[in-house]
């Protein structure tokens, strides 16, 4: 529901993770309740294996947490890179989780969403524990924020009772931590199925094959930690995080033993099915039965009944009721030598029967098979097939292929045609080919868009550059497939804004050189020169004393570059010979000289002029300028020479 970003805070100089709640949630009250819920439970919680959060806030529709930056794997990528992990990893990984979770159920607040995604581990394996997005604080009001009739969290670890929407308390992450631990163990989930409701009643009606099974490296105290984390009654699991941590503590050290002690599995109240009572479920020396059982004292009974009759009288009596005892007496041997003697032969029959059954066994153990080729066929045909021949094919797991048709087969753990004893072949089965939707990346810039179709939805990206002098470079300007389903892997076609098409070009250094040698330089380059004139002394005159862009600056072709050439004005002396003026010889009178001028090819002015007698021969003046003047020499108003001068 959130995107993060890394991001660096200036103010202490150390990165952090900003957490952003997407914009189409922004307005959902219910979304920004529990984004605003996640941050005040991690945030009321202080622990080495919590995630920190440093700030929360809101600016304009964005809701945003500021959070302690984790660039590391989580639980699952590490599951998913090394399989089943060892029994003391397990373990140790798990005691972490357990002490993070011991100080959150302190504090009233209970996670609701342990899984592998939301632990991450860092290169030491020290596990932190994120993601209180769907967290519960049991000693508010508001305990949690829940749809009718449904319920939020991670269907694979979900707890019994949390599957039923019922009530969550600190052994529903118990039973998540259990199933995280069973997964670590085994490299498994203890239940699967085609649907989250599936799942769901697996965790409520079904009981996981035990982790030991699966992997017999797991160690009994571990298998029987995991048993009881995950136990479907709340009574017969662990009751809070310490007594976990207390198990997981001698599991550590002692790995054999039998650490948890096994309690009754009927809670109190519960209707039970027992067996009815007979006659040989008690000792009739212990209850006797008042109806059967003979006289304490015969003799002396009939003794006391001589005063009613005659000795020979009682002694007939007495022998004919010792013969009736007698009679019964053999009767009741014979009945219980019987009985006996039928035990006995029915134990001899059933060892017989057991003996011939476990010979067959061993036999059939023994039996060598033929491994069939399962792959391309279908799961379900090859259960039935097999199933009469004596042979499992169990479904170890279930992923997405192009190329198998889902439901069909993709690989098996024994090599076809080879012979093995072992009759149950493991199976990878088909999902088929996995679908995503394309999201609409345009006006986003490239990166952005890229990340979005490869990294998120696991498309291919493919880049059209494209001329725009509308659209601001890298931006993408449209998609070939945009909200529409497409296969994981497809490719995706982006026309991107390489902005005008202009080549780009660095700016180069022509600082020193004259006018002609910069506009050369900047021509070649496809840049338009534009020229100014200003004055530094310490420089030549007519070299470039500033440019409008430093050296390599990128700049595009057509750009307009300005250079500042150094333009210093120089006085010069112009000294003029009056008698070559007269042509050789005094005009014998007064007579006037007048000079005007064009300065740097400006306009014509009157620069000199003055009134000489005929006695004057030579006369000076100072023009002043930058680099010519064309002088024109007048005398008594009549041109009479003209000259050009360089500063």
């Amino acid at each position: 529901m959130a995107y993060v970003y890394k991001a660096r805070c200036k103010l202490l100089n150390r990165y952090v993770a900003v957490k952003i709640l997407k914009e189409e949630y922004a307005k959902d009250e219910t979304f920004v309740k529990r984004f605003r819920a996640e941050a005040q439970s991690a945030a009321s919680l202080t622990h080495p294996n919590i995630v920190s959060v440093y700030d929360v806030g809101t600016e304009g529709n964005i809701n945003y947490i500021v959070m302690e930056l984790l660039e590391n794997k989580t639980l699952k990528d590490y599951i998913e890179e090394h399989g089943a992990l060892s029994s003391e990893i397990t373990l140790k990984i798990a005691a972490q989780v357990a002490s993070a979770l011991e100080t959150a159920h302190k504090a009233h607040i209970i996670h609701r969403d342990i899984k592998p995604h939301n632990i991450i581990l860092n290169r030491n394996l020290v596990a932190k524990v994120t993601d209180f997005g769907i967290a519960k604080i049991t000693n508010t009001s508001s305990a949690t924020i829940t749809s009718f009739g449904t319920t939020m969290g991670s269907v694979h670890y979900f707890s019994p009772e949390h599957a039923k929407g019922g009530y969550t308390d600190e052994k529903s992450d118990i039973y998540s931590l259990g199933v995280v631990m069973y997964e670590m163990a085994t490299g498994k989930l203890p239940f699967d199925g085609e649907s989250p409701v599936s799942v769901a009643l697996k965790h409520i009606q079904d009981t996981p094959e035990e982790p030991i099974v699966i992997n017999p490296n797991v160690t009994p105290a571990l298998n029987q930690i995991i048993l009881k984390a995950m136990a479907k009654s709340t009574a017969e699991r662990y009751q809070n995080a310490t007594e976990l941590l207390t198990d997981i503590s001698i599991a550590l050290s002692k790995p054999n033993s039998m650490i948890v002690k096994n309690t009754s599995s009927v809670e109190a109240g519960a209707t039970q099915v027992i067996p009815t009572i007979d006659s040989t479920m008690y000792d009739e020396k212990v209850i006797p039965n008042v109806r059967t059982r003979p006289p304490v004292n015969t003799r002396s009974s009939y003794a006391r009944s001589e005063s009613r009759g005659t000795s020979d009288e009682n002694d007939s009596n007495i022998k004919i009721e010792d013969e009736e005892l007698k009679k019964k007496k053999k009767k009741k041997t014979i009945i219980i030598v019987s009985v006996i003697a039928v035990i006995i032969l029915a134990i001899v029959g059933v060892f017989a029967f057991r003996m011939y059954r476990i010979s067959k066994e061993k036999e059939e153990a023994n039996r060598e098979i033929e491994v069939p080729n399962l792959r391309n066929k279908n799961f379900e045909e090859m259960v039935t097939l097999y199933e009469e021949q004596g042979i499992s094919i169990i479904k170890d797991k279930e992923e997405y292929n192009e190329e198998i048709e889902a439901g069909n087969i993709i690989s098996q753990d024994l090599e076809p045609g080879t012979m093995t004893k072992d009759k149950k072949i493991k199976v990878v089965v088909s999902k088929g080919v996995k679908m995503e939707t394309v999201p609409d990346v345009t006006n986003k810039d490239f990166k952005v868009a890229k990340y979005e179709l490869e990294d998120t939805k696991g498309f291919v990206v493919e880049r059209v550059d494209v001329v725009s002098d509308k659209i601001a470079e890298g931006i993408v300007i449209s998609q070939d497939y945009k909200n529409e389903e497409r296969p994981v892997g497809s490719t995706i076609k982006l026309e991107v804004s390489i902005g005008d098409g202009k080549e780009k070009v660095l700016m180069p250094n022509v600082l020193g050189a004259t006018e002609a040698e910069a506009k050369k330089t900047l021509e070649d380059k496809n840049l338009v020169v534009s020229v100014k004139t200003g004055e530094d002394t310490t420089k030549a005159n007519g070299v470039v004393i500033a440019q409008s862009y430093p050296e390599n600056q990128e700049l595009k072709e057509g750009d307009l570059v300005e250079i500042t050439i150094n333009k210093l004005v120089i006085t010069k002396t112009i000294s003029l010979d009056l008698v070559d003026l007269q042509g050789g010889a005094s005009l014998g009178e007064d007579f006037t000289v007048k000079v005007t001028a064009s300065i740097d090819g400006g306009a014509t002015n009157t620069v000199f002029e003055r009134t000489f007698s005929e006695d004057d021969t030579k006369t000076s003046f100072e023009i002043s300028g930058y680099s010519s003047a064309k002088l024109q020499i007048y005398l008594n108003g009549k041109l009479a020479k003209e000259q050009t001068v360089n500063f």
